[in-house]
């Protein structure tokens, strides 16, 4: 079984993904992935060529913060950032799913699961959620960004009740990491039973 995991950022999703994988279940990690691809010279030759030169940091390789900084205050750019590593994350993930077992469950961790229709190549969608104020907080410290870049990209992505109507399991996050991992295993037992049916 194929299983989607989303969730807005800062949400927890990464903290669901690990518990699932303290489980023994296969993580497909699609930010993984595209790391992986922004270390390739052909993808930064890309990213430069199509949105701006001064994205690298004194060690050649893409500065987060300064891309993160120029997309997220110009829409054309932050699609035309989607368009280079989309349909390349795409990709590896049917080599996933292609060399899979039907006994296995594996999660597609991919933050826009529903922006990119990857939702549609799994059997079932996860989605995490917090109330925007605490997805808020969360954001300005884990990434050190003002609250102003934290807003513009929480605005950015699709809305949570468009991302709700989408999924198959809700997880709601906004309590403490110990209740968070007892609705996890519930659903992952959830998800044990449908296989062994």
């Amino acid at each position: 079984m194929i299983v989607g995991l989303t969730g807005g950022i800062a949400s927890g999703k990464s903290t669901v993904s690990n518990i699932l994988k303290s489980f023994g279940i296969y993580i497909a990690d699609a930010d993984k992935i595209a790391k992986d691809l922004g270390n390739s010279e052909d993808v930064i030759k890309e990213i430069q060529e199509k949105i701006s030169q001064d994205i690298l940091d004194d060690k050649n390789n893409i500065d987060r913060v300064k891309l993160k900084n120029i997309v997220f205050s110009d829409k054309s750019k932050l699609e035309v950032l989607n368009s280079i590593f989309h349909p390349k994350i795409k990709d590896e993930l049917k080599k996933i799913k292609l060399n899979s077992s039907k006994n296995d469950i594996i999660i597609f961790d991919v933050p826009l699961l529903f922006e990119t229709d990857i939702y549609k190549m799994c059997d079932k969608n996860i989605l995490v959620y917090v109330d925007e104020e605490i997805q808020l907080e969360r954001l300005i410290l884990r990434d050190k960004i003002t609250r102003e870049l934290a807003k513009k990209i929480i605005d950015s992505q699709m809305s949570l009740e468009e991302k709700k109507l989408k999924s198959d399991i809700l997880i709601e996050n906004n309590g403490t990491i110990v209740e968070l991992e007892e609705k996890v295993e519930i659903v992952y037992k959830k998800i044990l039973n449908e296989i062994e049916k």
